[in-house]
């Protein structure tokens, strides 16, 4: 019987908190977990067992060298991410010549775990330039664009002029554009 997917994810949240606190339990079950996977990942792009193994230990003892130090929102995208940077780092370490770099490049093992964390990442900064808007900003761009409400819903709500709630999503728009401006060369 398979997992839920929501299940092994909260599994994996919670012992990558109790990792943060040095917990060396949580480290080893998270360990037993995601080794293997990593393992046939690091492999698919090197091509080579021995240089694997040694990428994901590697990888597995800088976590915990910088468990308290890194930011982590989803420790299997972030592993998995390290071992994709780990490995390219090796193949241009090693001097591969283009067509093996090409290969490793084609392998698309983790673009669903990659595409989850930069939506979480792009949530996450959405969030912060939203809580960065003014008090009254952000509430008037929230009921409007997150609640759908109506412009001259929001003024008679709020007892303010449509102009005003006009003039308050025009200005959280430009906030939220500037402050998003890296995040959509990133992006797109």
């Amino acid at each position: 019987m398979q997992e839920c997917p929501q299940k092994n994810e909260a599994t994996l949240d919670r012992l990558a908190r109790l990792i943060v606190k040095s917990d060396r339990n949580a480290f080893n079950s998270l360990f037993e977990l995601l080794w293997e996977p990593m393992y046939t990942y690091a492999g698919s792009i090197l091509m080579n067992d021995a240089l694997a193994k040694d990428t994901v230990q590697e990888v597995w003892m800088d976590f915990w060298q910088r468990r308290e130090a890194v930011e982590v929102q989803n420790v299997k995208s972030y592993l998995f991410r390290a071992i994709r940077y780990k490995c390219y780092n090796t193949l241009r370490d090693l001097k591969f010549n283009n067509a093996q770099i090409d290969a490793a490049n084609s392998v698309g093992v983790s673009s669903e775990i990659e595409l989850n964390e930069d939506v979480i990442d792009l949530s996450h900064r959405i969030n912060r330039a939203l809580d960065d808007l003014p008090k009254r900003c952000r509430e008037i761009f929230t009921m409007s664009r997150i609640n759908q409400v109506s412009n001259k819903e929001i003024a008679e709500l709020l007892n303010i002029s449509q102009r005003s709630v006009e003039n308050q999503i025009t200005f959280a728009l430009r906030k939220l554009r500037r402050d998003l401006s890296t995040v959509k060369s990133l992006f797109f």
